[in-house]
């Protein structure tokens, strides 16, 4: 079976879950038996494909972006002239639509429905153009991968008429990112909860603060160590005035990363939505106690091996961080099960599934 994946994620994703999801589909599938999966990409950004490329450029903006974006998706549809069964695009954009010939299956991922829950409430972070490609995509596609019961439930909320068959929920599989001769940080502070990625719109970041304010106030050592989302803005600065000097934010590589789960004191994961929620299982992995929002694909994430609380409840998530940061005992009963847990989540696993949805794609006459 020939597999095609499309360039769009390694010019927009310098690191990210949609490229590494790619990533580990496109190495994993390549080591199986009659499955070959091609990927073209002129001036790749992604970190994850630096080694299929041999290059990673900066990511690019302006005109350098738009002569890129053309001149691969121009590559793409010379390339899909040649045979491939199934086609699988990195993200979505109605152009492929145009590449596509009449023999081959498209098989779309949605990730989350964020843009459809959120526009109205953030309408310049979620443009309406980002909804619309979308939507086409999930019409014209053969079939959709869903990666949690949760966006599949949401895409036949705002579709109710896509069949249901024609969406398979396959959720990712953990990074592995555990490794035990990792060495100690000293640039992380000794006691602190740890954030991680975005922290603007939905991800609900003033609600952990807030939570954590009356932690901090009562516990002068405890800190925040917020890894990626850019460096705090001046909003951001204005409400945790007082508290800036305990509030850290750092950028890292997987091994820093790595240190930042190992070293806290639990990880908070406060998102009014998520598609699956990635950090959850690389907490998991690196003996990190979790506390989640009790909503859309959280609780199918996280299960019995986290602690919970209503996402905009500060209170409640203030008892919550209280309880794990300072019970050791509940604090290792936490990281058992997140160990525990991490086996429902294997790539080894989930890419057979996904290789046996192309599969029945490629013999199923149409989805539509």
């Amino acid at each position: 079976m020939k597999i095609y994946y499309d360039y769009q994620e390694l010019i927009l994703q310098k690191y990210g879950g949609i490229s590494r999801y790619f990533y580990e589909l496109y190495t994993r599938i390549n080591k199986m038996d009659n499955c070959e999966v091609t990927i073209k990409c002129c001036h790749n950004t992604n970190h994850y494909f630096a080694d299929i490329f041999h290059s990673e450029y900066p990511i690019l903006t302006g005109r350098k972006w738009t002569f890129y974006n053309k001149l691969n998706k121009l590559i793409t549809w010379f390339e899909l002239r040649n045979h491939y069964d199934i086609v699988h695009p990195t993200y979505y954009s109605e152009y492929i639509l145009k590449c596509l010939r009449k023999d081959q299956k498209l098989i779309t991922t949605i990730h989350d429905m964020i843009h459809e829950k959120f526009h109205d409430q953030y309408p310049e972070a979620l443009p309406t153009s980002d909804i619309e490609m979308k939507k086409e995509m999930i019409y014209k596609s053969d079939h959709i991968i869903a990666i949690s019961q949760s966006t599949k439930k949401d895409i036949l909320k705002f579709y109710p008429d896509i069949p249901e068959n024609k969406i398979t929920v396959i959720y990712h599989g953990t990074r592995k990112l555990s490794d035990n001769n990792i060495p100690f940080n000293k640039d992380f502070p000794n006691h602190y909860v740890l954030f991680v990625g975005q922290r603007r719109t939905y991800k609900n970041y003033l609600t952990f603060f807030n939570a954590m304010k009356g932690i901090m106030d009562n516990d002068k050592e405890m800190c925040i160590v917020c890894i990626g989302g850019g460096k705090f803005d001046e909003e951001e600065l204005s409400f945790m005035k007082g508290y800036t000097d305990r509030v850290l934010q750092m950028d890292c590589d997987d091994i820093m990363l790595m240190q930042a789960y190992r070293q806290a004191r639990c990880f908070v994961f406060p998102s009014l939505y998520e598609g699956f929620g990635m950090p959850t299982l690389e907490a998991f992995e690196n003996d990190c106690p979790v506390i989640l929002s009790n909503t859309s694909s959280m609780p199918e994430v996280g299960g019995e091996a986290v602690l919970y609380f209503e996402p905009l409840n500060e209170n409640q998530l203030k008892e919550q961080i209280e309880k794990v940061i300072y019970d050791n005992e509940l604090r290792q009963l936490l990281i058992i099960k997140g160990k525990e847990r991490l086996q429902y989540f294997q790539w080894e696993d989930k890419v057979k599934e996904i290789v046996d949805c192309y599969n029945k794609v490629k013999s199923a006459k149409t989805f539509k």
